[in-house]
């Protein structure tokens, strides 16, 4: 926290820019994915509800076509049975799209037709809601991401023949699948008998959508990199730069006690207003204080050349103005009066001071001494006596006391 504190604010709105791209770009990135990966599901389901159907219709248009052509079927023609023609053909064209495409049922009769767990579940749910009339699901096969399809079919008459009363069978199924060991036989009209399966690999398609994902985020990170680069520049320049002169200006003043530095004006925008706003401070301030140097050197002239001697001091007795009569006066130059205390100018003659400290002295006596013009013996830097008369004023600056003294021999 100290760290983001210390930085400069052009450090400080890159850091906040960053990080609050870099959460759009990573929601953007998760948005994007969701859609993407919706639209895949989309379209594998699309084409797995096609070949399933295809595989469907298959078995029924060669069914169709036996029964209108008295086509009898033989172990010779073992492979024109509807279920195991259609389920070679699946496969072929499995062959050509990648796609695993078969028929299965849980009272199978070739072994390979046998339902895997996933299909197995399928079935089970068809039976046990007859309005289902697909089931499809993305999940795993032998490891691979797979989205996998069942479209559910039922036994009708051609079905039937084959798979109803074993006595009606004809003599070629009876023969390959004698009633005492063969499941498949005894449904009934209607029933569901199996499924056609399909199931699409993914994993191709999960990495073109990871292709596309790591290409918008190039695309969308170098834009947002310009950008920030661009806000940069920008931000330097009408932001940051102005602020920097702006500090060296104020510096420049506390450094020197000038108010003679002047930026150049920049439009009216804030940054602007601000400028113009120092530049007009500093013109006030500057006119105000040759004004005050002004007053002071008339004030140094007066006092200069006064006629008496002019002596200011602090509450505690320090001297901090002794004019050019002062020191015609008392013998000390301006140089070793300033800092001395007021006491050195005061004759011994006048214990009552000397005991108590001019501090005390003034706080208790000040009042009185200020009614009326008093005659004290004061001291010169020789330490000889030196009758004066002196006129003693206050002043209140900051909230601090001296005192005024007018001293005349």
């Amino acid at each position: 926290m100290n760290f983001f504190r210390n930085l400069g604010l052009l450090a400080k709105i890159s850091v906040i820019t960053v990080a609050i791209l870099t959460l759009f770009l990573g929601f953007n990135a998760l948005l994007n994915y969701r859609q993407q990966k919706s639209i895949i599901l989309g379209e594998a389901l699309m084409k797995a509800r096609g070949a399933a159907f295809h595989a469907v219709q298959a078995r029924e248009y060669l069914s169709a076509e036996y029964l209108k052509g008295q086509v009898t079927l033989s172990v010779e023609r073992y492979g024109l049975i509807p279920v195991v023609a259609s389920n070679r053909i699946g496969m072929l064209v499995a062959e050509d799209l990648g796609y695993r495409i078969r028929q299965t049922s849980d009272r199978y009769r070739n072994p390979n037709n046998a339902p895997d767990a996933f299909e197995a579940a399928a079935l089970k749910a068809f039976r046990a809601e007859h309005s289902l009339l697909e089931y499809f699901e993305e999940t795993k096969l032998e490891g691979e991401p797979v989205f996998r399809y069942l479209l559910p079919f039922s036994a009708d008459e051609s079905c039937l023949q084959c798979h109803g009363d074993p006595e009606q069978a004809p003599d070629y199924i009876k023969q390959l699948f004698p009633a005492e060991r063969d499941q498949a036989y005894h449904y009934e009209l209607g029933q569901i008998i199996g499924a056609a399966s399909i199931s699409i690999p993914m994993e191709d398609l999960y990495k073109q959508i990871h292709a596309n994902l790591r290409f918008d985020l190039l695309v969308t990170g170098g834009t947002f990199l310009a950008l920030i680069t661009c806000l940069g520049f920008l931000i330097r320049f009408t932001v940051t730069r102005p602020l920097a002169e702006l500090g060296g200006a104020i510096g420049e003043i506390m450094r020197t006690g000038r108010f003679e530095e002047q930026l150049p004006g920049r439009g009216r925008d804030e940054i602007g207003l601000l400028i113009e706003r120092f530049n007009e401070m500093s013109s006030h301030l500057r006119e105000k204080t040759r004004e005050v140097e002004e007053s002071e050197r008339r004030f140094r002239l007066l006092t200069e050349n006064a006629r008496d001697g002019i002596i200011s001091f602090l509450a505690n007795g320090q001297i901090i103005l002794f004019n050019r009569q002062a020191e015609k006066i008392f013998g000390y130059s301006k140089r070793e009066a300033i800092g001395m205390n007021i006491l050195a100018l005061i004759h011994p003659d006048c214990p009552s001071i000397h005991e108590i400290g001019a501090q005390e002295y003034f706080r208790i006596h000040s009042a009185e001494l200020m009614k009326d013009i008093r005659r004290i013996p004061g001291r010169r830097r020789d330490g000889t006596p030196l009758p004066m008369e002196l006129a003693l004023s206050l002043t209140e600056s900051d909230g601090h006391i001296f005192y005024t003294a007018i001293i005349r021999v």
